[in-house]
């Protein structure tokens, strides 16, 4: 089995942060690919946390159109500068969230059977009193959940459970066990023991590319990219999770053409309040549609 992660309220909040930047109220458009079923329920998830994401604390987010800005915001909150060139505009969104038990754990190990070694392995780990542990059986779960309590009303849920088979089973998998009716369990009583963590992965995010929407000046703005940094450190004092949320867009016009001089024309100055004098009239025959010759300084 191999560790995974995904973040979908750093890939929300980034969302936001480029309508509100630049965008303002737009409605998204799932590609027609692979991806469709992915980004389609990613944006309903979206429509429907969307207000309760701009709540949120510990979030940071910039857009802009120079991905050197973009790498150096990364950079400046310990990630990796991911952002490649882009024809548009990227945004990119940091959680960064430190969080202390509300009673201080103890070390102990965990010892678990490895079936690939055919031996016992043991972990580094951590025991939190019951006083810091609430444990639930949840409805439709054949495990029971824990909630981790912190000295600032966040918490950590864990619960066990086979492995997803993607990122967004994953986030859904979290979802439906929140979702799901719960009641306190009185079976374990003395609190619960943790393996300490270490993470930094690169949750797979490729499948929002693709994904559109548009302004009201008629400009599409494609993901080109997308990317996620995940990392996580828990110990037997408390629990730090970072992570960073990247999209590039390819912006293009698709709006009216531009009127085009393609046939000879008159053209004359007016300066500023005359605006009835014309001056220097000229007319423009395809003799004169060049190159320019020089600077305009040098003319």
């Amino acid at each position: 089995m191999t560790s995974q992660a995904l973040d979908l309220v750093t890939m929300g909040h980034a969302l936001s942060e480029l309508s509100a930047t630049y965008l303002g109220d737009c409605q998204w458009q799932v590609t027609s690919g692979e991806q469709r079923q992915q980004q389609q329920g990613f944006l309903a998830w979206y429509m429907a946390h969307r207000d309760e994401i701009g709540k949120l604390s510990n979030l940071e987010a910039l857009a802009s159109t120079d991905y050197t800005k973009l790498n150096a915001f990364l950079v400046a909150r310990g990630f990796d500068p991911l952002f490649d060139p882009f024809p548009g505009v990227g945004v990119a969104s940091v959680l960064d969230m430190l969080v202390n038990w509300l009673h201080k754990g103890t070390l102990t190990t965990i010892e678990r059977y490895d079936t690939a070694t055919r031996r016992p392995a043991i972990y580094p780990a951590f025991v939190l009193p019951a006083a810091g542990v609430e444990l639930f059986d949840v409805m439709g779960f054949n495990q029971p959940l824990g909630r981790l309590l912190t000295k600032t009303g966040e918490s950590l849920w864990l619960m066990k459970a086979d492995e997803p088979s993607s990122g967004i089973v994953l986030a859904n998998l979290a979802h439906e066990i929140l979702s799901a009716d719960r009641k306190l369990t009185s079976e374990w009583t003395v609190g619960a023991a943790v393996p300490m963590l270490e993470m930094s992965l690169e949750p797979d995010i490729s499948w929002m590319v693709g994904m559109e929407t548009s302004n009201r000046a008629g400009q599409s703005f494609v993901i080109e990219q997308a990317f996620q940094q995940f990392k996580l450190r828990a110990n037997e004092k408390g629990a730090r999770v970072k992570v960073a949320t990247g999209f590039g867009f390819e912006c293009t016009s698709f709006g009216p053409d531009p009127y085009i001089f393609d046939d000879p024309f008159v053209g004359f100055f007016t300066q500023q309040g005359h605006d009835a004098l014309p001056m220097a009239a000229f007319y423009a025959d395809t003799d004169s549609w060049r190159n320019t010759g020089g600077t305009l300084e040098e003319l």
